[in-house]
């Protein structure tokens, strides 16, 4: 609060919680949105709701955070050079400054060791400058060139239990969408998992059967969670182990492998392939995602393999998908995979088989109109007329809100009323930040409004990205 101490501000802290539970009603809205006029209803707010709680480090420095605060603060962190901000903030908590070193790959402070640990017996939690230190010899050993097969699969697989067992040191609930965090650490746990796997099976290790039954269930088990999980603004790595671990998992081995064990372990919860979304949502994420030639080559083979989906019911799928995210120019593009894979096949295969297209399911996740109607919510108290810190509040509410969703942004974009319009610069800044500049999504940027006394860098920018939405409606797709 302007004016006062840290010590002024914990005390005002400190009585506003007691006098909260002092009343012992829960509250009827744990997060309403409201206007927040200083850091001690803050505070307030955050022992409610965890929504606000990864707000409280930068706008009341100062305050003291115990580690289950810290914890869910840890959790929204998404990148990892927001990571590597927190590492000072955790020197108290050894636990979580050793999860955040390794989102960010953090060098050891001692010499790397002459020989990996053992991945099937060694200890590798809490994350510690000892496994820091066989974390960097495993990623300088997958880095030579002529490393032997051996080395090659211990280094995975040490690898893979590291990032895993990470994870599950989160303590989070299976099923549910996973948080910024977690999706940070998901991707190396996934890629290092899946290379593991791939190897052992290629060539056996002594020792290491019983981690690779384990970790091709693990896998499973994240994937699942993944697939509750919102997949816009996904980190890089993330984005593509997700499809390239999925394509592993329901290949005829892993599956008939992991259903093997299940009906082995009756004490176990029952884990397969048939738990993942269905195949529209894996186009919808490959689109999303901007792996086009990728969801087209994944449709054919599906629609054109037997008893698979048929080929024309695949390709009206995939064409209302094209022109509902306007990549009118992908449809020439599948009519001609269409053609040319319609000579290759039976005609039985052309139209609709036993095996029927599965519909959607509902997700775990809110959908693009509902986040937006969250952020359109704090927008409104950010252009009030409150206190400085009510509106500063509010805006980090947006921007935690939208970060890790840019499909909510573009969707609030299309809202253009007169608050939306006053924000246009927060938008699109937050945009820029997880969006890849795609043709696809240039009309909502060339419809913005850019805020007064714009660059000439700024302008140059929006008469290239006007021309460049000029020429895809005209079918003439610059490169």
């Amino acid at each position: 609060m302007p004016g006062s101490t840290p010590g002024q501000v914990q005390t005002q802290i400190d009585a506003a919680i007691e006098s909260d539970g002092a009343s012992g009603e829960p509250a009827a809205d744990a997060d309403p949105v409201e206007p927040v006029p200083d850091c001690a209803a803050l505070h307030q707010r955050a022992a409610r709701s965890g929504a606000d709680v990864g707000l409280l480090p930068v706008l009341c420095p100062g305050i003291r955070l115990d580690h289950s605060q810290l914890r869910r603060v840890l959790l929204e962190v998404g990148s990892a050079a927001e990571a590597a901000t927190m590492v000072a903030a955790l020197d108290r908590d050894a636990e979580l400054q050793g999860l955040v070193r390794l989102a960010m790959l953090d060098h050891a402070s001692q010499p790397l060791p002459a020989e990996l640990l053992d991945p099937a017996t060694a200890l590798l939690t809490p994350i510690d400058d000892r496994i820091l230190a066989s974390v960097e010899l495993a990623h300088a050993l997958l880095r030579e060139p002529e490393l032997d097969e051996l080395r090659r699969t211990q280094a995975h697989a040490l690898l893979a239990r590291i990032y895993l067992q990470a994870l599950a040191s989160l303590g989070l609930r299976a099923g549910r969408p996973l948080p910024p965090f977690a999706r940070l650490l998901a991707g190396p746990a996934l890629f290092h998992g899946r290379s593991f796997c791939r190897f052992y099976w290629q060539r056996r290790v002594a020792g290491l059967e019983r981690t690779f039954a384990d970790t091709e269930l693990e896998l499973l088990a994240l994937l699942i969670d993944l697939e509750n999980t919102p997949h816009a603004g996904d980190p890089a790595l993330l984005a593509v182990e997700r499809q390239r671990t999925r394509a592993y998992l329901e290949s005829s081995g892993p599956t008939g492998r992991i259903a093997a064990r299940a009906r082995q372990r009756s004490d176990a919860p029952v884990l397969g392939t048939d738990l993942l979304l269905p195949f529209v949502h894996e186009l919808d994420r490959l689109f999303d995602h901007g792996f086009i030639d990728l969801a087209l080559d994944r449709a054919m083979q599906r629609g054109s393999a037997t008893g698979g989906y048929g080929l024309d019911p695949l390709a009206a799928v995939v064409t209302e998908d094209l022109r509902e995210r306007d990549l009118r120019e992908y449809e020439r593009r599948l009519a001609r995979r269409v053609e040319r894979a319609r000579r290759t096949t039976p005609s039985s295969r052309h139209v609709a088989s036993s095996h029927a297209l599965e519909p959607e399911l509902p997700v775990e996740w809110p959908n693009p109109a509902r986040v937006a109607e969250e952020a359109h919510a704090w927008l409104k108290v950010a252009h009030g007329r409150g206190p400085d810190f009510a509106r500063s509040h509010a805006r980090a509410r947006v921007v935690r809100t939208l970060r890790w969703r840019p499909d909510a942004i573009h969707e609030l974009l299309d809202a253009n009323d007169d608050v939306v319009r006053a924000h246009h610069d927060l938008l699109f800044a937050l945009l820029d930040a997880v969006d890849d500049g795609a043709l696809a999504r240039l009309r909502p940027r060339v419809a913005g409004q850019w805020p007064p006394g714009s660059s000439q860098t700024s302008r140059d920018t929006r008469t290239r990205q006007r021309f460049a939405l000029a020429t895809r409606d005209a079918l003439l797709h610059p490169r």
